[in-house]
């Protein structure tokens, strides 16, 4: 990470209200620089300083945008304060983001149901997100990128695990999808629970923001149902349990091609391989590593 005066500079560009108060980094941010702004010793703003190639990601900001505010003004975000270029302020809210390990009560996994339930209901936008075709173009431009003999095996890795992917649509209507709904991007207390990061937004298939919930969130089958029972699905709960699997596959190789995508447009981000690796070669991380039938107890 750059030093902090760095980030000042550029930021002062789009947010010269910066002066007036104190800024210090936060550690949430594995994409984006974030920054939480003070006034007085009291925790004010969140700063997001955008530093993701937003096209190899397939990511849009303007539907971002349009979505943040939305989901702000039905009170599922914080409140979005100003945007300007790569700079996005937001509200601080006291509620803490959810832990990688996170072992939710069934009341929890209920609550996280019904904000998603209402996520579904913001306006369509005209960003569509299909996972398949986003892993697809991942891997694509992994392959164009890879140089090294060794990251080109792992290039090939991914392509035999997407070859292998059995997407079948929920045939549910398309919705407004998260796309990305792991513990960071729940800030949630006894209170209240928020949605944040909506950079991968799209119009999909619900049940695939569903299958982000079960896998990122360590959910077991019991829990899988409670979240399917909250959010009121239509389908056979079977039928729903089937599909969620293979999207939770798709989710996990999304995950691991985005990690090797994102150290190969920057090699001195070395971490983003190491956890390519530890994910790849972790079962309960690497669904992969197990049958299909298998993949959820």
């Amino acid at each position: 990470m750059s030093k902090l005066s760095d980030f000042l500079i550029e930021i002062s560009v789009y947010f010269p209200e910066i002066d007036a108060y104190q800024m210090s980094a936060l550690e949430e941010g594995f994409t984006n620089q974030v920054f939480l702004l003070s006034q007085n010793d009291l925790p004010t703003l969140i700063l997001r300083l955008a530093d993701i190639d937003e096209e190899a990601f397939y990511i849009n900001r303007q539907a971002e945008l349009q979505v943040m505010g939305e989901a702000a003004s039905l009170g599922l975000s914080p409140e979005l304060i100003w945007q300007s270029g790569p700079v996005v302020v937001t509200r601080f809210v006291p509620q803490a983001s959810l832990d990688w390990q996170v072992n939710h009560s069934h009341q929890d996994i209920e609550r996280i149901a019904k904000r998603l339930k209402q996520a579904h209901q913001l306006s369509l936008i005209s960003h569509e997100y299909r996972v398949e075709q986003v892993i697809a173009l991942y891997v694509a431009r992994i392959k164009a990128l890879t140089v090294d003999p060794a990251l080109k095996a792992e290039a090939a890795y991914l392509q035999v695990l997407l070859n292998q992917l059995d997407i079948q649509p929920s045939g549910l209507p398309a919705v407004l999808c998260h796309n990305d709904l792991n513990p960071k991007n729940v800030l949630m207390d006894k209170q209240r629970t928020w949605l944040i990061d909506w950079e991968y937004t799209g119009v999909g298939d619900p049940l695939f923001d569903l299958a982000v919930v079960v896998k990122s969130h360590n959910l077991t089958r019991r829990q899988t149902k409670i979240l399917l029972d909250a959010y009121q699905l239509t389908l056979p709960q079977q039928q729903a349990l089937d599909c969620l699997d293979r999207y939770c596959r798709a989710y996990a190789l999304r995950e691991m091609a985005w990690l090797l995508l994102k150290y190969l447009l920057n090699p001195t981000d070395t971490l983003s391989l190491d956890y390519y690796f530890e994910f790849k070669g972790t079962p309960s991380l690497n669904p992969f590593m197990t049958p299909l039938n298998g993949a959820q107890k």
